[in-house]
């Protein structure tokens, strides 16, 4: 059996250092016994060990992720940078029915993409090393020399693409911020149709067969078209770059910020206003402060004050009760399953006694002071003077920018939805299995493959056919999931030269920029937004990744270092949305930087400097 442990011992040391010593000493022991690496079991009974068996280890001799492959790929990273675990097979599953092969293929329950067949199809002359290297920074450092015979193929491919897509891009050029709301009644709609099955499911909510149906009912295509917004920032930046020269240097990240209904900042806020009801009532509060997340809401079902509280609860969780940690990750529970995350962030903003839209408030003022000295530069053009033709260009590219800045965000909040309703479809077959005894344990059939799944509903498969592979499969996600996925496979990708080649002892770290501007403060490391969630004002946010379940953070946190990340990542875009400087793509920065050291951080350059005791002054945003 599987034993279910509360949120915050999940990462809590379960040894003592002198069982530790207890353990390495028996373990070095047993291999010099028997003259091999071994894998050793043992337990502890009133707190005496015990030595329970030891054999030649097995892990060793397990491949290496990626390890026989000799074609070259590299990971794809808008998928890593919102969760680094791999997937278990069954949103393998899904996510191979999304995507077909051969660009993208699964190793070891990671998304990679094939770099041979993409440097096929691009009209230029690049490496292997060149293309993964773009396609890891989602950044095209060199744009090679211009290949004529791939011109032609080339062409032709754009041409399909325009013609499959160019549809899709023109519907959605100028839409209102409802125009996505459809989404959620058909997902209400696949919800209640118990004759779809999971792979059914995938298909209607997300495949192109139904591609004459509204345009709001192809949420992850929406997706998909918004990367759009890139080429407007590229725009913006050479034309304020050229008329006005001398202007700040996060001059365009300020122009595209702020934009109204932005659905994950929008459930941020909401946590925000959920917090100061909680404040309103000092028993509610109370029992925030003292009770775990986990078990508070049952307490405040019986709290007479609770009940505005609850009713507001409700409300947000009709909303966003199918966003999750690890939210593209089928077997995630989602708030509406359990709400203690929500819970947890409602108690980390108890703790805050100012207001976090004061911060977004100075941003508005920092803006509009920025366009009026923009318009004060532009002004020695003389046409300028009358016509403002520069200034109306910038605004409109600024304001395209931003269009496609939200699509891209509240289209992720709607096809995460459709996740949600198949997840519910694959939890209603795993309790009738579960009822069948076919399965034992909770989240048992998410290590299972949909043609499994299919043949144990079909009766070909039972408990004893599937209970080796769920246990075999289970152990290799554990542990993949303790490391992180090679950039590249098949191949090798050089280390961006501004990396120190010591990060241990060097005092600067060099990552990619996401949100310009510096600040100073103090770091705190949280590696679980649903177990350690406190995060005081001002202080500095040091993350592994971040998905859009993240963001009630930002809004307290003074600047951000993420692990995996880049300009184009969900930290990258909340954090110029909310105005503060963000440095992504830090190697091992969880483990490099910890918890209270005082660190600099430049979203320009993409810098975090520790700061020694003398170097110490006050915040600085």
């Amino acid at each position: 059996r599987l034993q279910e442990v509360p949120h915050d011992m999940r990462q809590k040391e379960t040894l003592t250092p002198a069982l530790i010593r207890t353990v390495a000493e028996w373990s070095i022991q047993a291999e010099a016994h028997f003259g091999s690496p071994q894998d050793v079991e043992w337990a502890v009974s009133g707190g005496e060990f015990f030595m329970l068996q030891s054999r030649a280890i097995t892990v060793l001799g397990k491949k290496d992720v990626g390890e026989g492959i000799d074609e070259p790929y590299v990971i794809f990273k808008p998928l890593l940078e919102n969760f680094t675990d791999p997937l278990t097979p069954i949103s393998q599953d899904g996510i191979s029915l999304l995507f077909a092969p051969p660009l993208i293929r699964l190793i070891s329950g990671w998304t990679y993409l094939s770099v041979k067949h993409i440097r096929k199809l691009l009209p230029i002359r690049a490496s292997d090393q060149d293309v993964a290297s773009t396609l890891y920074d989602m950044n095209l450092r060199e744009p090679g020399k211009l290949s004529l015979p791939k011109l032609p193929f080339f062409s032709c491919m754009m041409l399909l693409a325009y013609f499959a897509a160019g549809v899709l891009f023109a519907r959605t050029r100028r839409m209102p911020d409802s125009f996505m709301d459809s989404y959620r009644a058909l997902c209400e709609k696949v919800d209640n149709d118990p004759t779809l099955s999971p792979v059914e499911t995938f298909e209607r909510l997300f495949s192109w067969s139904h591609f004459l149906e509204p345009i709001g009912h192809h949420a992850i295509f929406i997706n998909l078209t918004s990367m759009r917004y890139i080429l407007g920032m590229d725009i913006l930046k050479s034309l304020v770059r050229r008329w006005a020269p001398n202007i700040r240097e996060d001059a365009e990240a300020l122009l595209c910020s702020g934009t109204d209904g932005v659905l994950s900042a929008e459930m941020g806020r909401g946590i925000w206003a959920l917090a100061k009801e909680a404040k309103r009532h000092p028993s509610v509060r109370r029992l925030f402060e003292t009770i775990r997340p986990e078990n508070v809401l049952a307490e405040l079902g019986r709290e007479p004050e609770a009940e505005t509280f609850l009713k507001q609860l409700d409300h947000f969780l009709r909303i966003n009760g199918h966003r999750a940690l690890k939210e593209l990750e089928l077997q995630s529970s989602r708030w509406e399953e359990d709400p203690a995350p929500v819970l947890g962030m409602i108690r980390n903003y108890l703790l805050i006694e100012s207001d976090p839209s004061e911060h977004e408030k100075k941003i508005e003022v920092t803006r509009k002071e920025l366009e009026a000295t923009i318009r004060e530069n532009l002004r020695k053009y003389p046409l300028e003077r009358r016509f403002s033709i520069r200034w109306r260009l910038i605004r409109y590219v600024a304001d395209r920018t931003k269009f496609f800045t939200k699509m891209r965000e509240n289209s992720r909040f709607y096809h995460i939805m459709g996740f949600y309703c198949i997840r519910k479809k694959i939890l209603h077959i795993e309790s009738e299995l579960m009822t069948q005894r076919k399965l034992r344990c909770k989240d048992d059939i998410f290590y299972l493959r949909l043609k499994e799944i299919e043949r144990m509903q079909a009766g070909e498969l039972d408990w004893q056919h599937v209970e080796d592979r769920i246990r075999n499969r289970r152990m290799a996600h554990i542990r993949l999931s303790k490391t992180l996925p090679p950039k590249t496979v098949g191949m090798g990708m050089e280390s961006s030269p501004e990396t120190p080649a010591d990060m241990d002892t060097a005092v600067v770290f060099h990552g990619l920029p996401a949100s310009p501007g510096s600040y100073e403060g103090v770091a705190r490391v949280i590696l679980d937004p649903s177990i350690d969630i406190e995060l005081r004002p001002g202080e500095i946010l040091v993350a592994p990744y971040t998905d859009p379940a993240w963001t009630p953070l930002f809004l307290t946190a003074g600047a951000a270092v993420i692990e995996i990340g880049s300009y184009l990542s969900h930290a990258g875009t909340v954090a110029r949305e909310f105005g503060m400087p963000c440095v992504v793509d830090l190697a091992d920065c969880t483990k490099r930087i910890h918890t209270g050291v005082r660190i600099q951080v430049d979203g320009d350059k993409g810098i975090v400097r520790l700061l020694a005791d003398d170097d110490m002054g006050n915040d600085s945003g």
